[in-house]
């Protein structure tokens, strides 16, 4: 993290912080109240607050998994139009790209060899998609060939993207991310890869789950940002409770000072928790597929609130509070496979309450 920043973990414990985070998902509020920092008055120590503070949201959605008719779909603005004004409206999102886009050279394919058009990176910029994450378990599903050349579609597109590389260089370029003067760094690692190996000599080519090199990483980009964020695929397929694998890294990457996990693989949505100061939402379900369980059509997109706070001409960055707002994938009036808000859906009538409760956690945004 950088030197205004790195008294950040400190700052969390302050009054100024204590009256600033929630530490739990709620619905939206006003941050900071000029009545809330009157008792800062009295302290034995001058603090002055910047009132034109920052605040800036960081955001994930679930799978995007391009199963057959999806794949053949000119464009895909008419499928998030229901939902991009939620995903515009997030100053920096991620989303986790699964079947990668190696577009019609190699073949356009779902399940089990995914192979997406190139246009699905384009319609997701214009719908407000920042970074996508390509660590996966489909990531060699076209060997190293399908994976350059999907990686070469981003950058004809200016996708930024993490957790799959071209080369070395590629792999210790460090994902720092600039948004508003908050430097946001990303890593992203997978648990597998279908069993397919990767090449001797091409370890940079997808980020493997590996402790020794994930701490290695996270050290190496703390110095220079002010959260960390770590996108994951992890976890038992269509299991909707988290593995105690997946509980026992969540742990480790908290004490890693990582300040938010994404998790994606399941297919279907997994809570969302607290460990110490790190947001951790365990599984963002799908976002956009075309698979076959009610289960696997809900998603979501996940929020995360941050805030700068200046004291005693010192930045501190901190996490308020996070948000989700649930999908769903539905079939339209013209039987295209689109997401719309989860309220807007007839499947949501066949869950049950208590499992809405516990598992999509219906917010107002």
């Amino acid at each position: 993290m950088t030197g205004d920043s790195c008294l950040k973990r400190f700052a969390i414990v302050t009054i100024a912080w204590a009256l600033l985070l929630t530490g739990c998902i709620q619905p939206d509020e006003e941050v900071i109240r000029p009545e809330d920092l009157t008792m800062l008055q009295s302290d034995p120590y001058e603090m002055e607050l910047n009132e034109k503070s920052t605040e800036i949201t960081i955001g994930m959605v679930g799978d995007i998994l391009l199963h057959y008719p999806l794949y053949t779909y000119d464009t895909y603005d008419i499928p998030f139009s229901a939902v991009k004004d939620q995903m515009t409206s997030i100053d920096f999102l991620l989303a986790n790209q699964e079947s990668l886009p190696g577009g019609v050279e190699f073949g356009l394919s779902g399940y089990p060899q995914f192979n997406s058009p190139k246009h699905i990176i384009r319609d997701l910029k214009v719908n407000g998609v920042d970074l996508l994450s390509i660590a996966n378990n489909h990531t060699l599903d076209l060997k190293e060939n399908g994976l350059l050349k999907a990686i070469g579609h981003m950058n004809e597109y200016g996708m930024p993207y993490v957790g799959a590389y071209e080369s070395v260089e590629d792999r210790e370029t460090k994902r720092i991310f600039d948004v508003k003067g908050i430097h946001i760094g990303v890593l992203a690692y997978t648990y597998s890869l279908n069993g397919d190996g990767i090449p001797k000599g091409k370890g940079h080519l997808v980020s493997l789950i590996d402790k020794g090199k994930m701490e290695a990483e996270i050290r190496e980009m703390e110095e220079e940002v002010d959260i960390t964020v770590v996108s994951i695929h992890w976890g038992n397929e269509y299991m909707l409770q988290p593995t105690e694998k997946q509980e026992e890294l969540a742990g480790w990457l908290a004490s890693q000072d990582v300040d938010i996990i994404f998790g994606h693989h399941p297919h279907v949505l997994q809570r969302y928790e607290k460990i110490g100061d790190t947001e951790v939402f365990y599984s963002l379900g799908n976002f956009y597929s075309a698979q076959q369980f009610d289960s696997t059509n809900v998603g979501g997109i996940a929020k995360v609130h941050i805030s700068t706070l200046e004291l005693a001409g010192r930045n501190f960055v901190g996490i308020d509070r996070s948000t989700f707002f649930p999908t769903a994938v539905i079939r339209d009036e013209e039987r295209r496979f689109v997401v719309v808000p989860l309220r807007d859906a007839r499947i949501y009538n066949r869950f049950d309450e208590e499992w809405v409760k516990s598992h999509v956690r219906l917010l107002p945004e």
